[in-house]
């Protein structure tokens, strides 16, 4: 399992899509890349949002120990099979998603498509995992407006914390196997006499 990858691209995923408009343009999609690309990569243009992963904690609330039959079908393993492994290791992933706008009606139809039920709502967030087929819990952590003025044009800057649940897992996956044959057991019973000590 790509171990953040696939939470990276599913977040990513997530996000994408959104499309605002004005009075000069009835359709813009606003682009999502991940902080700090190449500029051969992304060419600015408002409006555009980047993420950053900033953390990465264990969550020892959620943490369990022993040895489980994993629940799901890990990447790239069989689906028809079972797996076996140390219980994963509960990890928080922390991210930034910061949006960027030149016109305040962009910075504002941006606001309402993200915390839309479907993208990073309050409450209740979902991150669908394809890659395994799981579904995290996405958490908002935090919102905060940091409109500023750079050579004399406006710039709509919003930042969204949130967190992502996700799972390491500590150690090599042991693909279980039906029994076919019953094993053969034999049971010898075994007799002690107990002797009472006298006092």
């Amino acid at each position: 399992m790509p171990y953040i990858i696939n939470e990276d691209k599913a977040l990513k995923t997530l996000i994408s899509g959104i499309t605002v408009s004005d009075s000069g343009n009835a359709t813009r999609p606003v682009g999502v890349w991940f902080g700090q690309p190449d500029n051969e990569i992304r060419q600015q243009s408002y409006p555009y949002i980047t993420i950053d992963l900033v953390g990465i904690a264990e969550s020892l609330d959620r943490a369990h120990r022993g040895y489980i039959d994993l629940p799901y079908t890990p990447e790239g393993g069989n689906a028809n099979a079972d797996y076996a492994t140390w219980y994963p290791i509960p990890v928080n992933l922390d991210y930034q998603i910061t949006t960027y706008a030149r016109q305040p009606r962009h910075d504002r139809q941006i606001i309402n498509a993200l915390f839309a039920p479907t993208r990073l709502p309050l409450r209740f967030g979902l991150l669908v995992i394809p890659e395994d087929g799981t579904v995290r819990r996405i958490d908002m952590m935090g919102f905060v407006k940091r409109d500023t003025t750079e050579q004399d044009k406006r710039l709509f800057k919003n930042i969204y914390n949130v967190q992502v649940g996700s799972e390491f897992l500590p150690a090599q996956l042991v693909q279980l196997y039906e029994v076919l044959t019953p094993p053969n057991i034999t049971l010898q019973e075994q007799f002690t006499d107990f002797t009472p000590i006298s006092q």
